[in-house]
């Protein structure tokens, strides 16, 4: 998820709950102050009776004229009360099952020896409603400050996170094989300022030592391959000696067989180490399609030596951006497992699709764990001179190019099956 949409949504989750504890809290709040308010109304009502009860003669008292007030009733009561408050309800004038809150003031007022009981109510359901409308009101407008307060703080963040993203288009398209990184668009603040001149600093390091590293695989490459070719030719040349003894020809056999397998080996650990460091730069949009049936026909001698059944299933013109040299290699590394591994009079089925290769071969199952399938150095134990960096190799090439190798076996029809999709 982007930073903004998670900016957005941590700041609705934020609000959401301010909004609705406040409506809750600003509604008591003006609850409490409208009791309040009708509370003191009351008792400046409460005090006015009871001046008017002291200024007049108990004897010409009329409690009907007094009581024409609908919010006031007051009756003679010889016991004396204290004053309490508290909220009731009553019925609504005019409308029958329909109740209203009151608040109810109750106190004994005491003039001239004659106790009086007064009981004073207000009605506050018209000041209920006013509250009510007043939170939802505050509350939109906090909702609607809120989101207006969203997008400005969207709108900053996004002129303030420019240098950043241009930071992040830069190291997208750097390539450090191809060339070094230009100075980083770091704008005039100074922890993006930091953030480039650290990046800079760190890509430069790995700059210098994928270029050692390249040097150095050059280096090794030729240094290796020189001396290997000396005593090849060497090895060659004591073969053609004549009436040299069986015993010595065998061990000059067996050197060169052996110098053939290093020379393999060290060959296949070049290719991966460069493959490792994207040595193979070069891409172009690749006819997988041809290429398949182009290597089929290099390898039409060693099935035919096996006696092998070769069947194709290619559709026609399937692409993949690819460098050329490595998808030789994918394709040739496969092919070349699928033969050696098969038994005589086999079959190898080779499929390309929509957007994937599957070749197939009949054989044993793994003597080892599938896991290891595409370790270095695995090997079948029956094929001593395999190198086991095959599939490997393979391995390197899929992970590079982002494609999804893998593996299964048909315990049915006994087919080892290796797909490859992109």
């Amino acid at each position: 998820m982007k930073l903004f949409r998670k900016t957005i949504l941590y700041l609705f989750l934020a609000s959401l709950p301010i909004a609705l504890i406040g409506t809750g809290v600003l509604y008591w709040l003006i609850h409490k102050e409208i009791i309040h308010e009708i509370d003191e109304l009351m008792q400046s009502d409460l005090k006015k009776v009871e001046e008017n009860l002291m200024k007049t003669n108990p004897e010409s008292i009329q409690l009907t004229d007094w009581n024409e007030n609908p919010g006031i009733t007051i009756v003679p009561d010889n016991i004396y009360i204290p004053q309490t408050l508290k909220d009731t309800i009553q019925g609504k004038p005019g409308k029958r099952h329909k109740t209203v809150p009151v608040r109810q003031l109750k106190a004994t007022v005491k003039t001239n020896h004659h106790n009086y009981l007064v009981v004073i109510r207000q009605r506050y359901d018209e000041f209920e409603e006013m509250a009510r409308k007043l939170s939802v009101t505050v509350v939109v407008c906090f909702l609607i400050l809120t989101g207006i307060l969203v997008l400005v703080e969207l709108w900053v963040s996004r002129q303030l996170w420019k240098p950043f993203h241009a930071i992040i288009r830069q190291l997208s398209n750097y390539r450090i094989e191809q060339q070094e990184l230009k100075d980083l668009e770091a704008g005039n603040t100074e922890e993006f300022k930091l953030l480039a001149q650290t990046l800079q600093q760190m890509t430069q390091s790995i700059r210098n030592q994928f270029l050692l590293q390249k040097q150095f695989t050059e280096n090794a490459s030729h240094e290796i391959q020189t001396p290997i070719a000396i005593i090849s030719a060497e090895l060659e040349s004591l073969l053609q000696v004549q009436n040299l003894p069986e015993k010595q020809l065998l061990h000059i056999r067996k050197s060169s067989e052996a110098l053939r397998r290093l020379t393999q080996l060290n060959k296949s650990l070049l290719l991966l180490t460069k493959i490792e460091n994207n040595q193979f730069s070069e891409q172009i949009n690749l006819n997988i399609s041809e290429l398949v049936e182009n290597t089929l026909l290099l390898y039409e001698d060693f099935s035919e030596h096996k006696n092998l059944q070769v069947i194709q299933e290619i559709l026609p013109e399937q692409f993949l951006k690819i460098n050329p040299h490595l998808a030789e290699i994918l394709v040739g590394n496969l092919l070349k497992n699928a033969i050696r591994y098969n038994h005589p009079g086999g079959k190898v089925i080779c499929q390309v699709e929509n957007n994937s290769l599957r070749i197939k071969n009949t054989g044993e199952p793994l003597p080892f764990p599938e896991k290891l399938l595409f370790s270095r150095f695995v090997k079948h134990p029956k094929y001593n001179e395999s190198t086991g960096l095959g599939l490997a190799i393979v391995r390197q090439i899929s992970e590079t190019y982002h494609l999804k190798l893998s593996y299964e076996f048909d315990a049915v029809n006994a087919e080892h099956i290796f797909t490859v999709s992109w």
